[in-house]
């Protein structure tokens, strides 16, 4: 192809994709709303709990709110319609309700009705049914149905057991008990099943069942809205629990759950060596890894506590601008536990956790497991095969139920749940298959269009005299006119005429044509060079047989790191430096030539890259030009100021020729000839480009007066069902899981029919699979592409945006303030540290999305044990974007805590900490582990770190990206002790409030004080400011302990600080250093001491105590005195434990000088101690025992020694007897010995 061609191909595309109608993505076609429809939502919003709205997102995600909120305003308004003959319902007490109940046993009977409650309802007491389904207008207008009582083993059952997506519900408080008995599923306090519109609702009460279960609906449709509902009491259930809904596909807006969620201490889950999968299938394409006997560890999910968050367990759907005030979990229980989702891979967008969180693993303020977007390609003939067998899948299903009959409720109401995502994901296919057609048609259609314009510019811009004739001449002229004049100028010396002023001009002009041009060649040339190192890069990683070891050359030497090939759109950034490329032996560090010319097999093998790289360099060739072209016009536009190069080159030109015309008096005829033709030249460029202009703008206009060129979209229509049919296969595949371990003691024939079905369901899933891996061509890699980083500003799959989270957060493993973790679950491997990319099964690639944007932490965090995070406790894929944290963070005996990430295995950008942060191992301020760090900005002070420890991270991937990364800190080095210039630098403080876009948080320090880890107060003073002692908040009290600030000392504070109590439990008692023979006290002094107190005790003679006594009480004799002194406790009287000289109990007299003087004092006895109380701090004692008292003890003495004589005696007497006896028994055997002697000398 000529290059004439080309460059016309390049402009035709240019001039078609130029000509085209933008295709506008779904917040753009939101922006049409009018301005009275945007003042109306700004007004329901202001309505709304502090906490619902946030400031700082794009407008864009601002309208994708407005627009769901609006959807469902529009289905209410159309009640409002006066043409359609609406049946009005009031409902007054509890028979109409009844009644109403009963009238909705026919689905189609509501779906005319508009229902007004006129009063409050007591059903307390009466025998009412559940609502089975509803699809009209029902207004509570306020009032409250009260007493609603479930206690019957029933699935999908609430006041409302299902909504259709007709059906509003709106201004209605209900108040109950929901507790289904036995293991059911989908129940809710308002409805179990909800397709419809529940708006202003409020539940308040308890809910209690096993899976889908919610405060407000058990599992809301992705035809379902719930707007400003709230939720209060408290909600328990095994899998899929939230105060708002279980399960979320649809949308959840402006709600408020108060209620506390799974807070009970038992754990759903036995313990980890009970729980047995068995066969299982469960998680996202669990069918396709192994069997049981894979399996060498196995949870119990039915047993198990997963997915439990504030507004929901498990969404996929929309959650925006919910509040959660309810506490979540319970210490060291439940996996996947959020304080708005437990689980979530939809968008979740300006939502505000309050409450305290906890749970074992998984764990996050906002989220406790992001999981990624899944792009799904499906052709037309996957769709239509996926239909047919989850049809064949249908039938099975009810096949086992009619086979269960009553044997099992639970089977049935897992099998019912099975049937009923079954059938979702077949209405699914459905659809798409009818889009999927649509779609192909008018794409065609729209194709051939295309090809017709395109090839129209083409022939137009490359005929003879066209377009690109115009623009090579015009190239051209500009060259040969500027050498033209520099001959002529040179032949007639015209340099001796010019003043120094012009000389100046002309060669300044002059040099500048020569050297622009020049490094305008080079940089083309060093662009698509470029190219030709993306395309070796590119076919050297298509043979991984012999082409592994390829490695790129940079002047740095070997690059054995490499971590290509790039994308396309990076190889200007990624490609330029590459200098060659080696085969390198990393184990001997040799290299050998590319290519290789030996007659090997991988010489045979370079000869091929070669020809590839080839065959794509023809291919793009005018894509390559255009781009290069690009490349070079940037350069030379950033080293000037932005100037254009094509407007420099002809302004020089300009110059030059009017200076040389002013001298043509000097000139010969010939040089006044040479300057004629190059001004010609330059005249001639001028009209090219004009001639090209107008040309380019006939073309454009042609293209214009035809009608606008639109390719057709799918659609979210089509968007949402493929979302829809990937939730419901995953939960189809979930709740297979818990279905085979629930089966484990049903019969053969149950047996046999789950065989059947769980086969089936093992092709759905690897036909799915197969629709998976062609997005990527086919690709059995194994990896995942994560392309979070596309478009993360804007991105609303798979995204947690604009949340805050001031609650506490406490777990075991992988915790966070906003997102537990972000990785991909499978088979329920609730145990794995890492459960995504490395895990990543054969057979199965994934373009995944997974996004945290714009999120703040302001709450303490704290793990047991590893993966700790002010964002994220463990990133294995996706994109921290912009987050910030405040809140403390620390692992009390684990590795891996960071102010933004634990650990972090893919991205985080521009994101700020300011914060502690404290652990064993890997602690750093932005990721205790990172790989790819970019633009983040960090102030903390590492309380404790045994290793690896910095400010930006504690230590990183070998091939990690960690670029322009500051911190202000005079303790620690930017990473592991280091810090790198442009990567992890360190700052002074003031530098660093210069830099762009840093919160204000940072302009103000910190300090936050905590009581048992529970935060008591929280004050902020300037860089280098002082916190004065005395402004402290109190300390709270805590029985039996006294307390003090670890910390009472805040001088130039430059980093936010913690300042904790100190509790120090009292010493209840004294001990006096006297001492009794038998190694105890002779004194014990009774209150509330601090741990370094001592009681001071002397032991006067009885003849240097002057003794006051009482008027007749004084004592025949004293035995002995004492002198105490007792440390101030507050107390004004201390009790006294006193232990005469042989423990007497009786006899003993006790006197005391106190406050009130010289007193005989009243005793108690406590086993050998007698106790009395004394007052004040100073005490003297003095004791009598009485002779009554000595003779008890002698009489003890006597007793004992007379009892140890006995002893004696009787062992003396018992020693000799058995000596008598022995020695009778010797001479016994002795006669015998002889008598046996004399008898065989006889013989």
């Amino acid at each position: 192809m000529s290059k004439k061609r080309l460059m016309a191909l390049l402009l035709a595309a240019a001039m078609v994709i130029g000509a085209l109608p933008a295709v506008p993505v779904r917040a753009e076609e939101e922006k049409a709303q009018t301005e009275a429809e945007k003042e109306t939502n700004a007004e329901k919003k202001s309505k709304r709990a502090e906490g619902k709205e946030k400031d700082g997102e794009t407008e864009e995600n601002e309208e994708e709110e407005v627009a769901s909120v609006e959807d469902a305003n529009e289905t209410i308004a159309s009640y409002d319609d006066e043409e359609i003959a609406w049946e009005i319902v009031y409902i007054s007490n509890a028979e109409e309700m009844k009644a109403f109940a009963r009238d909705c046993w026919l689905d189609t009977w509501s779906q005319n009705k508009k229902v007004y409650l006129t009063a409050d309802i007591d059903l307390a007491g009466e025998s009412f049914v559940s609502i089975p389904t509803f699809g009209g207008y029902f207004d509570g207008q306020g009032h409250t149905v009260s007493g609603f009582l479930v206690h019957k083993p029933i699935s999908y059952v609430g006041l409302f057991n299902y909504t259709q997506e007709s059906a509003v519900i709106a201004n209605l408080k209900v108040e109950g008990t929901v507790k289904p008995t036995g293991k059911q599923m989908v129940v809710g306090g308002i409805v179990g099943d909800n397709s419809g519109i529940l708006l202003n609702c409020v539940f308040e009460g308890v809910v209690e069942a096993n899976d889908y279960v919610g405060g407000i609906t058990g599992y809301n449709e992705i035809s379902g809205v719930l707007m400003d509902c709230e939720a209060k009491g408290t909600i328990t259930g095994a899998h899929y629990t939230g105060g708002i809904a279980g399960d979320n596909v649809g949308n959840i807006v402006g709600c408020l759950n108060r209620a506390d969620v799974n807070i009970s201490s038992e754990d759903k889950a036995k313990s980890l060596e009970d729980i047995d999968l068995g066969q299982y299938t469960a998680g996202f394409l669990g069918s396709l890894e192994g069997g049981a006997d894979e399996k060498s560890e196995k949870l119990s999910t039915t047993e198990n506590t997963v997915d439990t968050g504030g507004i929901a367990g498990l969404s996929t759907g929309i959650i925006q601008s919910c509040v959660n005030e309810g506490v979540i979990g319970y210490e060291h229980v439940g996996y996947n536990v959020g304080g708005i989702v437990g689980r979530q891979s939809g968008y979740v967008y300006a939502c505000t956790n309050k409450g305290k969180i906890y749970g074992r693993k998984d764990v996050g303020g906002i989220a406790g497991q992001a999981e990624p977007y899944i792009a799904v390609d499906l052709s037309e003939d996957i769709v239509r095969q996926l239909s047919d067998h989850i049809d064949t899948m249908h039938d099975q299903i009810g096949k086992m139920l009619d086979d269960a009959g009553d044997r099992s409720d639970i089977l049935s109401n897992r099998l019912s749940v099975i049937r009923d995502f079954a059938d979702r994901a077949l209405d699914d296919t459905h659809v798409l298959a009818d889009r999927t057609v649509e779609w192909t048609d008018s794409m065609m259609d729209s194709v051939n269009e295309a090809v017709s314009r395109f090839d129209y510019v083409l022939d137009e811009t490359a005929k003879d005299g066209g377009v690109m004739d115009h623009a090579s001449d015009a190239a051209g002229d500009v060259k040969d006119a500027a050498g033209k004049l520099e001959d002529m100028v040179k032949s007639m010396d015209l340099y001796q005429y010019m003043t120094p002023g012009e000389k100046e001009q002309y060669d300044q002009a002059k040099k500048a044509i020569e050297e622009a041009g020049k490094q305008h060649a080079e940089d083309v040339a060093k662009a698509t060079e470029a190219y030709e190192n993306y395309y070796i890069d590119k076919a050297r990683s298509e043979d991984t047989t012999y082409e592994y070891d390829l490695k790129p050359v940079t002047e740095s030497g070997v690059d054995n790191g490499w971590g290509g090939p790039y994308s396309e759109s990076d190889v200007l950034e990624k490609y330029m430096g590459i200098t060659g490329w080696v085969h390198y032996d990393s184990s001997t560090g040799e290299t050998r030539e590319f290519p290789l010319t030996d007659g090997s097999a991988q010489a045979e093998a370079d000869r091929q890259v070669q020809e590839k790289v080839a065959e794509n360099m023809a291919a793009n060739a005018s894509q390559i030009a255009e781009k290069a072209g690009e490349y070079a016009d940037k350069q030379y536009s950033d080293a000037h100021n932005g100037n254009s190069y094509a407007d420099d080159m002809s302004g020089y030109l300009k110059v030059m020729t009017d200076i040389a015309s002013k001298y043509t008096d000097e000139m010969t005829d010939d040089a006044k000839k040479q300057l004629k033709s190059a001004a010609s030249s330059a005249k001639d460029a001028a009209e090219n480009l004009e001639d090209m202009g107008e040309e380019t703008k006939d073309i454009l206009t042609t293209l214009n007066d035809k009608s606008d060129l639109s390719f057709p979209r799918l659609g979210e229509d089509y968007r949402s069902t493929t979302g829809s049919l990937n939730s419901n296969l995953k939960n189809i595949s979930e709740n297979m899981g818990y279905l085979n371990d629930e089966m484990s003691s049903s019969g053969d024939l149950l047996g046999d029919d789950l065989s059947d079905i769980n086969d089936q369901f093992s092709e759905i899933m690897l036909l799915y699979t197969d629709a998976l891996d062609g997005v990527l061509d086919m690709d059995y890699s194994g990896r995942y592409e994560d392309e979070s980083q596309e478009n993360a500003e804007e991105s609303m799959d798979a995204t947690i945006a604009s949340c805050t989270n001031s609650g506490n957060v406490k777990a075991d493993l992988n915790v966070s303030g906003i997102a537990g973790t972000m990785a991909i679950e499978y088979d329920f491997d609730l145990e794995s540290d890492i459960t995504g990319l490395d895990d990543a099964r054969a057979n199965s690639t994934f373009l995944t999305k997974c996004v945290l944007r714009k999120n703040v932490n302001q709450a303490k965090v704290t793990a047991q044990k590893s993966y700790a995070g002010g964002v994220c406790g463990l990133q294995e894929m996706g994109i921290v974007l912009g987050c910030e944290n405040y809140g403390r963070v620390e692992s009390t005996a684990g590795d891996y805590v960071g102010g933004i990430a634990g650990q972090s295995l893919s991205h985080i950008k521009q994101s700020y900490a300011k914060c502690t942060v404290a652990g064993e191992e890997y602690v750093a301020g932005i990721a205790g582990w990172g790989n790819g760090i970019n633009g983040c900005l960090a102030m903390v002070k590492v309380k404790e770190a045994d290793a690896f420890s910095g400010a930006i991270a504690g230590k990183v991937s070998d091939n990690a990206e960690i670029v322009d990364n500051y911190f202000v800190s005079e303790e620690i080095a930017g990473i592991d002790r280091i810090s790198y210039s442009g990567k992890a630098e360190p700052v002074n403080y003031q530098t660093l409030l210069q830099t762009e876009g840093i919160p204000a948080n940072f302009r103000k320090m910190k300090v936050t004080f905590y009581a048992d880890d529970e935060e008591v107060g929280m004050t902020e003073c300037s860089y280098g400011g002082s916190v004065a002692l005395d402004t402290y908040p109190n300390i709270p009290v805590k029985e039996g302990f006294y307390a003090d600030w670890d910390n009472k000392d805040l001088t130039n504070v430059k980093l936010d600080e913690d300042v904790s109590v100190e509790y120090v439990r009292y010493l209840t008692t004294l001990a006096g250093s006297w001492m009794r023979d038998n190694g105890q006290s002779a004194l014990l002094v009774d209150g509330q001491f601090g741990q370094e107190e001592e009681v001071t005790v002397e032991k006067p003679g009885t003849d240097t105590v002057q003794v006051a006594f009482p008027s007749g009480e004084a004592p025949e004799e004293l035995t002995e005195c004492w002198t105490l002194e007792i440390p101030d406790d507050g107390a004004s009287t201390h009790q006294i434990r006193y232990q005469a000289p042989q423990g007497q109990t009786e006899g003993v007299e006790i006197y005391v000088q106190d406050g009130a003087g010289w007193r005989k004092a009243e005793t108690e006895l406590m086993g050998i101690y007698h106790l009395f109380l004394a007052e004040g701090s100073n005490v003297k004692i003095a004791v009598s025992v009485t002779e009554k008292g000595m003779m008890e003890y002698i009489v003890f003495i006597v007793a004992g020694a007379a009892a140890l004589i006995l002893v004696i005696a009787l062992i003396v007497h018992k020693k000799r007897k058995k000596r008598k006896m022995q020695k009778a028994k010797d001479d016994a055997e002795e006669s015998e010995n002889t008598e046996e002697g004399a008898e065989i000398e006889k013989k």
